[in-house]
């Protein structure tokens, strides 16, 4: 009776969890095939934000999904970030007029990021790192959905990971799974909710930079700020493939990400607390 309670909630737990994913599937599903008829404006160029460094097999995968897009006017911006392995020779194996690369002094994939930034020539900004693979039709994806929302400035879809588990830091082993959790402010404010390569925002906005203090949690910073006078829309699409296999990836900075934590919760304290109170 009562010692059975907590099972029972953690039973209960676990069945509303695998709904959840359930209908994020048939979300993805639906809409990924709606999609897939629309035709969206080709006018709307959108810039590709791509850091490297020292990964030019993995940032040879990267530049084809992006070129494998069916939506094609796109630019892709590939920063190096100081890398001893220098990236000139793989843009130029896919000798497309579209990818433009440029190089900084090591300083970290959020100045590199912003280096990009300053670049960008078009109206939407994406973003893809170089250990990940575009789905074929989050681009297209991400212009239907800006021009079927112009009140919408930023939005986000759905990720493939391969492994969770390792994600997480809980070891491996775990079969690749949709990742696509809803919008709740309270929600962000408390942890992330989704990943760099699964975002894309209208350019100039006046929050579109990224805190080159963060690393490696700019992106969470980004969204908070993003999206602190309106929402953003979730688009049920797959956005990317998102690979745990690198060795040497941001997210195993584990001091670092502990810092970054800290300083991102002490900085939106107030509006948690507020939320908190609303909710």
């Amino acid at each position: 009776p009562l010692e059975a309670a907590p099972s029972h909630a953690a039973a209960l737990g676990g069945i509303v969890t695998r709904v959840d994913a359930l209908e994020a599937a048939a979300a993805v599903e639906a809409v990924t095939r709606w999609v897939a008829h629309e035709s969206p404006s080709a006018s709307q160029r959108i810039s590709v934000v791509t850091p490297t460094r020292n990964r030019p097999d993995a940032l040879r995968r990267a530049i084809a999904s992006v070129r494998a897009q069916t939506h094609e006017n796109w630019e892709m911006l590939v920063v190096d970030d100081g890398g001893e392995l220098d990236p000139t020779a793989v843009v130029d194996e896919a000798a497309d007029p579209r990818i433009r690369h440029s190089r900084i002094e090591k300083s970290g994939v959020l100045a590199a990021r912003n280096h990009a930034l300053a670049m960008a020539t078009g109206s939407i900004v994406a973003y893809l790192d170089d250990d990940n693979v575009m789905d074929p039709s989050w681009l297209k994806a991400v212009a239907w959905a800006f021009a079927e929302r112009p009140e919408v400035d930023v939005v986000y879809g759905g990720l493939v990971i391969d492994d969770l588990r390792r994600a997480e830091g809980n070891g491996a082993g775990s079969l690749p799974q949709l990742y696509l959790r809803p919008y709740d402010r309270l929600a962000l404010l408390t942890d992330n909710l989704t990943d760099m390569n699964a975002m894309a925002h209208r350019a100039g906005l006046a929050q579109a930079h990224f805190d080159e203090n963060l690393e490696p949690l700019g992106d969470w910073d980004l969204l908070i700020r993003l999206t602190t006078h309106k929402p953003p829309l979730v688009v049920p699409v797959i956005a990317c493939y998102y690979s745990t296999a690198q060795t040497d990836r941001l997210s195993n900075r584990t001091a670092d990400l502990a810092r970054c934590r800290a300083s991102i919760l002490a900085a939106h304290n107030v509006e948690r607390r507020l939320a908190k109170e609303d909710a």
